[in-house]
């Protein structure tokens, strides 16, 4: 039974239709089912037992609410509202028109009901439905007001005394008291219901504005990141061409010094900075001394720069080279350097001296100053196209290295080769003197061989002399002692 109810209420709903439209087939059918239990039933009920033909009238309004039901559950909820308090309004008029002779002769609880249908339209359309809502007032004013003026023409002789007095007269009175509280019900139900809708839709609101704040605030968020992240592409863009435009020049094969200065040149326009000098570090291979030259400057008092050179540790250039960081000044020292421009002199505002590094070794380093202060992408820049400079200064360097010490090799070997060419003819001479002395010492040994034979004959006849003497001397003893 409940659910039957439930069906017979919701009839029509499932239709997909305008929400301010679903939200009165709910109460269209209520009013059609309170009609019915609540005024319909009962009236036809009474009218059967003491009025019979009147009980057509009641019945009526039953049919007409039913049909409205079924109207509805079909799709026609549109105009079913508008057959709905003019029916009834009329049927219930015609109903009291036939009890009396004017309208001070009505009967009050029929009145009743008749001003409860009045309020129909004000339950069942809503207020962006005002032709309708137009129409049933004016419909309603018509029946309340002038239909009255022509009840003595429907006079049927019913005096309808048992609905003016006694007991029947207090449940009439209270049936239409009943369905004016229904009617009024409605109303304040659709009111309840419009101003949780409101309250929800404020909610909802609420939630949306600070959906809304939220997401703005996220898109102005994003919108600082990416006009960041598009900064930080111009930047990057900004220093990769700055570098490839370095890059090019480096590969260009220039005489140092003209390059040193194009290089310094190029830079200090590309940063729209307004001096700046290259240093080179130069390393004694003897005693390993540092000293740090002035290769090059752009803008520069060339009088009191161009030969300029420091040593390790030595002012802001020296300091730089021994920490190996860069030195980024806002306040510059006094008397520390000038600009010279068509204004005369200035201090600059800014100082930025950058050690130019590759593999952790300093090559050279990098002077700018400028009227404006370096952005952190410029220094980052710097920085970066300072490992490019000081790459090709280490190659550079190798390469003259490595050519000076191919010219002393060829020195050298035409040295060894000179050196190489005397010591053959030295060993050719060595060599043919030599064989002179060995011929010689041939010579000497032959004549040693000759004169020791003449020494071995010479001793011979020495020693035959000798005992010749011996034998002389030994017949002239003989001789004497005899």
């Amino acid at each position: 039974m409940a659910s039957l109810l439930t069906r017979i209420i919701d009839a029509g709903s499932q239709y997909d239709m305008p929400e301010y439209l679903r939200n009165r087939v709910r109460p269209t059918n209520i009013i059609c089912l309170l009609v019915i239990f609540a005024l319909s039933i009962p009236f036809s009920g009474i009218s059967l037992i003491y009025f019979p033909m009147m009980a057509i009238f009641p019945s009526g309004a039953a049919v007409v609410c039913v049909l409205v039901i079924i109207s509805n559950y079909y799709g026609g909820i549109y105009y079913s509202r508008v057959v709905l308090p003019v029916l009834l309004l009329v049927l219930s008029s015609l109903y009291n028109a036939y009890f009396c002779d004017s309208i001070a002769d009505s009967i009050s609880s029929v009145y009743l009901v008749e001003l409860s249908f009045t309020l129909i339209p004000f339950v069942i359309f809503d207020f962006k439905e005002r032709g309708f809502l137009i129409f049933c007032t004016l419909f309603s004013f018509f029946i309340i007001v002038v239909f009255p003026a022509a009840w003595d023409k429907f006079d049927m002789g019913y005096d309808g005394t048992v609905l003016r007095e006694g007991p029947l007269a207090v449940l009439t009175t209270l049936l239409a008291t009943v369905f004016q509280l229904g009617c009024i019900s409605g109303l304040a139900v659709i009111n309840r219901n419009s101003e949780e809708k409101s309250s929800q839709l404020i909610t909802v609101m609420n939630q949306k504005n600070e959906e809304v704040e939220r997401s703005r605030k996220d898109l102005e968020v994003n919108l600082v990141q990416l006009e960041k992240a598009r900064q930080e592409e111009n930047h990057r863009q900004w220093a990769s061409e700055g570098i490839a435009q370095l890059s090019t020049l480096l590969r260009s094969n220039s005489d140092d010094t003209e390059l040193f200065d194009r290089i310094i040149a190029t830079l200090v326009k590309y940063i729209q900075a307004n001096q700046g000098g290259l240093y080179i570090v130069e390393k004694e291979e003897r005693t390993h001394d540092i000293s740090i030259r002035l290769a090059a400057c752009y803008a520069y008092n060339r009088k009191k720069h161009i030969q300029q050179t420091f040593q390790a540790g030595q002012g802001l250039i020296g300091q730089t080279y021994l920490e190996g960081e860069y030195i980024y000044l806002t306040d510059i020292p006094e008397n520390y350097l000038t600009i010279t421009s068509g204004l005369g002199d200035s201090s600059p505002r800014a100082l930025l001296i950058v050690p130019l590094k590759v593999n952790e070794s300093t090559e050279a380093i990098l002077e700018l100053a400028s009227f404006k202060k370096f952005e952190k992408h410029e220094i980052e820049f710097i920085v970066k196209l300072g490992e490019s400079i000081a790459s090709f200064i280490q190659s550079n360097r190798i390469s003259q290295r490595t050519k000076q010490l191919l010219e002393d090799s060829q020195f050298q070997a035409e040295a060894l080769r000179a050196q190489e060419e005397e010591m053959r003819q030295n060993m050719e001479e060595l060599a043919s003197t030599q064989e002179e002395m060995n011929r010689q010492q041939m010579s000497y040994l032959q004549e040693i061989e000759r004169l020791s034979a003449l020494y071995a004959t010479a001793q011979e006849e020495i020693h035959t002399k000798n005992k010749e003497v011996e034998e002389l001397q030994k017949a002239l003893h003989t001789n004497t002692i005899q």
